[in-house]
């Protein structure tokens, strides 16, 4: 299992560490014996307990979302959550000089290894009891995101997006070993955005996200290592629910294998696939016009064109070394993902 990530108390400046001081004895009557900086969040050291403190720069909408999540979670049999904690005067999160603050219980564990199948079945297992618990919340005060019915258009502007890198490339007059080798994956990348089209504008799921809208049906949408925790009974426990939102579960678990297959260590092995999806099934039954959504967002072309974006619009300023190395991957990925696609379709669309 890996560690998580930890900076040390020397990395917090005295400024900073008396700021945490001050809110956590203020709002929480909390005094610290010590505070390290872990990822995003401080873990607050007591005499008694551990906690955890959340600072973020937006507003409070989002933490008051995943406390009011957790409590639903909880009341419906998921304890695989942290309990977040109200300050002294009942409140969920609070406002400290233009930052906001929450603060939970510590989960004392360590990220997934992912490179342990067991551990990948246990988590899409998870994720199911997850999808099947946190079914029907909804908040009254506050307006969760909703991607119901959004994916053809959000395909449809990756796609444009990838037209205007191949103009962009064909009007240079000097191209870079990059801009030829990113040109040649362009039209392959396009066949996606298509075969992802053509499923997205299907009245099935049209269908299905009215179903769902109905039964209010929440996605994570942030399911993995970072926000996976497994303590030492073997226990595992889901962090960061504060960018939930409402969409097809199929898409929580479609996002977290295809980041996974991926891996160097998978590289778009079927069979694994089939393993995950399993687990995830066993908990949570599948239901057949969910494998043709689950296949549309398999083969979105997210990470090619995320660095085409960041190559030709954004501009962002990696050595051509970097830039290469994650072309290469896509050059020696194709085939792989085209055969497991092939496999998927063979598999579960075929009637």
């Amino acid at each position: 299992m890996k560690k998580r990530i930890s900076e040390l108390n020397k990395y917090i400046t005295d400024e900073y560490l008396k700021k945490i001081n001050t809110i956590l004895l203020n709002h929480y009557n909390i005094t610290p014996t010590s505070v390290e900086k872990v990822r995003s969040a401080f873990k607050v050291n007591t005499e008694r307990s551990i906690y955890c403190l959340k600072e973020f720069k937006h507003n409070d909408k989002k933490a008051s979302i995943g406390y009011h999540l957790t409590r639903f979670l909880k009341d419906n049999g998921f304890d695989g959550v942290a309990d977040y904690i109200k300050t002294v005067d009942g409140k969920d999160v609070i406002k400290y000089n233009k930052r906001y603050y929450y603060l939970t219980s510590w989960i004392e564990g360590s990220e997934c290894d992912f490179k342990d199948i067991n551990v990948l079945k246990q988590a899409c297992a998870f994720l199911a009891d997850f999808h099947n618990k946190s079914k029907g919340f909804h908040i009254n005060s506050f307006k969760i995101k909703s991607n119901y019915n959004k994916w053809e258009k959000k395909v449809l502007s990756i796609k444009k997006d990838l037209l205007k890198f191949k103009s962009i490339i064909t009007s240079k007059i000097l191209k870079t070993y990059f801009d030829e080798e990113y040109y040649k994956l362009i039209d392959f990348n396009l066949k996606l955005c298509d075969k992802a089209l053509q499923i997205f504008s299907k009245e099935s799921y049209k269908r299905l996200c009215e179903k769902a809208k109905n039964e209010r049906l929440i996605c994570h949408d942030s399911f993995y290592y970072q926000n996976l925790l497994i303590n030492n009974n073997g226990k595992m426990f889901l962090i960061d629910l504060d960018s939930v939102i409402y969409d097809l579960p199929i898409y929580d678990l479609a996002k977290f294998i295809r980041r996974i297959m991926n891996k160097s260590y998978i590289e778009w092995n079927f069979e694994i696939a089939k393993d995950l999806i399993f687990a995830y099934d066993e908990i949570r039954k599948i239901a057949r016009d969910e494998f043709e959504i689950f296949l549309g967002h398999l083969i979105i072309p997210h990470r090619f064109w995320k660095l085409g974006k960041k190559r030709y619009l954004k501009r962002k300023e990696w050595s051509e070394e970097k830039y290469l190395k994650k072309l290469n991957k896509e050059i020696r990925l194709k085939d792989k993902r085209e055969e497991f696609i092939n496999k998927f379709i063979e598999n579960y669309l075929i009637k």
